[in-house]
């Protein structure tokens, strides 16, 4: 800490002044002090020739100042403080790693009944709530739906290479961007695609053996789901459908897992009906967290299957619809 400032006597100015008796003696003893000397040594010769009127000590204050060049002040007689010792460092305590942090697992459910049944899953999360509370759930039976004049619908479907995954509830293909649906003016991206056994809406409360249901995303972030129905014949005239036995030949050995096999394309357009007449409404992703304000497409006419293809995926997931959900007075529109 600095205790001194030490001042040319250049740069002091002095004025006209009038010091008391008793401040003067303090300010000279400071003066005296700081250069080691005693008050006595340095002013007071003779006891008899001591300064003892204010003027004879403001002037006897003036001669030192001038004698000694610098003025060296300090706001204390007692002796500077010595620094204070560096403390010795401490010793860095041994910190024990933490364990990492464990992965976030999404909510479990599925399609058994049980504690994550469709009938709990708004109990498996948070996020989850709208399956119960919602009213604009899905799937549902459709009938009672008004005739009219709707807009056609036009898929643009491009190849795409071949990518499978087996989520642990369905068989899902992601589709390469780039394929498009347009209806009414508004262009969807076709994003993935899925499959249902059973089909999980009814028309008028019949479902059909199979879905796929094609999943679109406006660029605003608004969902449309096309709803293929599919039923298997077992009519040796009716042939295979090639997209599906094109799935069923790289669906990937374990769940959870993904297949993307070399150079293999598939044509979503094979599965698709020839007549494009549809119903459409108002509804919800049809599992958690069965967000709603999705706009369904159901088309009127089925996709073939085999009997084979049917039996193949049965061994895969024997049922992953979710149960009807109630209508709540939702309008429905049918193609006339």
């Amino acid at each position: 800490m600095k205790l001194f400032k030490r001042v040319p006597f250049s740069q002091v100015a002095f004025s006209r002044f009038t010091l008391n008796k008793s401040l003067a003696q303090l300010v000279f003893g400071l003066f005296l002090s700081a250069s080691g000397i005693s008050f006595a040594q340095q002013v007071a010769p003779p006891a008899s020739s001591a300064p003892t009127t204010d003027d004879e000590m403001s002037k006897a204050i003036l001669e030192k100042l001038q004698k000694s060049g610098d003025i060296v002040i300090r706001p204390s007689d007692l002796p500077p403080k010595p620094p204070p010792k560096a403390a010795a460092p401490n010793p860095v305590a041994k910190q024990e790693a933490k364990p990492a942090a464990k992965p976030v697992e999404h909510a479990h459910w599925s399609y058994t009944e049980g504690p994550d049944g469709p009938a709990n899953w708004w109990r498996t999360s948070k996020d989850n709530l709208l399956c119960s509370a919602g009213k604009q759930q899905s799937p549902m039976n459709i009938e009672g739906g008004i005739l009219v004049d709707l807009p056609p619908l036009r898929f643009d479907y491009k190849l795409s290479p071949l990518t499978i995954q087996d989520n642990g509830h369905t068989i899902l293909v992601n589709y390469a961007e780039g394929s498009n649906l347009s209806l009414d003016a508004r262009q969807y991206r076709l994003v993935q695609f899925h499959f249902h056994k059973p089909s999980e809406e009814a028309i008028d409360g019949k479902r059909a053996d199979m879905v796929a249901h094609l999943v679109h995303q406006h660029h605003d972030g608004r969902l449309l789901v096309v709803a293929v129905l599919m039923n298997s014949s077992q009519e040796a005239s009716q042939a295979e459908n090639a997209a599906f036995q094109m799935i069923l030949n790289h669906i990937p050995l374990v769940k959870k897992e993904s297949s993307s096999p070399n150079g293999v394309m598939i044509d979503l357009n094979q599965l698709l009906p020839k007549n494009l007449a549809y119903f459409t409404f108002m509804g919800s992703l049809t599992t958690p967290p069965c967000s709603e304000n999705v706009q369904w497409v159901v088309l009127k006419e089925a996709a073939v299957i085999s009997k084979q293809q049917l039996d193949n995926f049965s061994r895969i997931y024997p049922n992953n619809a979710r149960p009807l959900q109630s209508r709540s007075g939702r309008l429905i529109k049918e193609a006339r």
